[in-house]
């Protein structure tokens, strides 16, 4: 586990954005009558996963969605409907059904370490044109920055040409509620957005969209208080993990199905423990047992 504690020292753990979307779907009388015909509606929230850092200020200046107006939300995935070109089912630029849309958010600089185990904060919502969600972007400022204790901080670089980020939405990442109301939620992985070269902290932002209504989580809580673990998931090459509260509360979601492995490393003196065979099942929540360490 030391090439892990090494690893988070320079970076951080995974950092989630919570994107609730309410979507018009044209095939339903089930739907919110609030909003608009030929209109949608989305609120963005936004959670944080663990980190090993004191403080990851991140400057968020625009969210938008990339929206395919001749496709409902339901329709059937395929591959080249995030290309760059796409101009929509059987079209060219001259009749494209593609529109970028931009959200109304509150823009600012947000420390997403007060938003760990499930916490989340409203960062805005908008109307936009009916039609199935391709792609998000996410637009960020140039005020980031990194604590690594208290008062040491560092401005962390973005890195790349643009300071815009897009990641891929597929039809199973949406969940419905109803016929008009879906949730996205935009995983904002930290610990493989943020590396350090050279004397310089960079930002690469590294984001996976997931359905949270459908996928695994699993919680538990560590002892005593004092103890500062870092609670670590291990299947196969997946690893996920946590910073508990305070109280030694934790929380992981996206979880993918399999047997899971989870280390508690402890500080100060408190010796690390390891549980095996942890079996995860999708759309289940796993609690594990309370863990002391001595």
């Amino acid at each position: 586990m030391k090439t892990v504690t090494k690893w988070l020292a320079a970076t951080t753990g995974a950092t989630a954005m919570l994107l609730f979307f309410a979507c018009h779907k044209n095939n339903s009388t089930d739907s919110n009558p609030n909003i608009p015909k030929g209109q949608s509606q989305v609120s963005l929230y936004m959670t944080d996963g663990p980190a090993d850092f004191t403080k990851v200020l991140i400057d968020i200046r625009q969210v938008a969605v990339e929206i395919d107006t001749a496709t409902k939300q339901n329709d059937p995935d395929h591959d080249d409907q995030w290309d760059d070109n796409y101009c929509g089912p059987h079209r060219t630029k001259d009749n494209s059904s593609v529109i970028w849309d931009t959200l109304t958010i509150t823009p600012g600089i947000y420390d997403l370490l007060q938003l760990r185990n499930g916490t989340d904060t409203l960062l805005g919502s908008g109307l936009y044109a009916t039609g199935k969600i391709l792609k998000l972007k996410i637009t960020l400022g140039s005020d980031n920055t990194v604590y690594t204790d208290s008062t040491t901080h560092y401005p962390m670089e973005i890195f790349g040409p643009h300071p815009y980020f897009t990641v891929n939405v597929s039809r199973t990442n949406v969940g419905a509620v109803t016929n008009n109301d879906f949730k996205i939620w935009l995983d904002f992985n930290l610990g493989r957005s943020i590396f350090f070269w050279s004397g310089t902290y960079y930002l690469s932002p590294y984001f996976v969209v997931f359905n949270n209504m459908v996928s695994a989580k699993v919680q538990g809580t560590v002892l005593p208080r004092g103890a500062g673990a870092l609670v670590t998931g291990i299947n196969g090459t997946d690893t996920i993990y946590a910073v508990p509260f305070g109280n030694g509360q934790f929380k992981f979601s996206n979880v993918a199905a399999g047997t899971w492995s989870f280390n508690y490393k402890g500080r100060g003196g408190y010796h690390d423990t390891t549980i095996n065979n942890i079996k995860v099942d999708s759309m289940k929540t796993v609690n594990l047992p309370t863990i002391t360490l001595h």
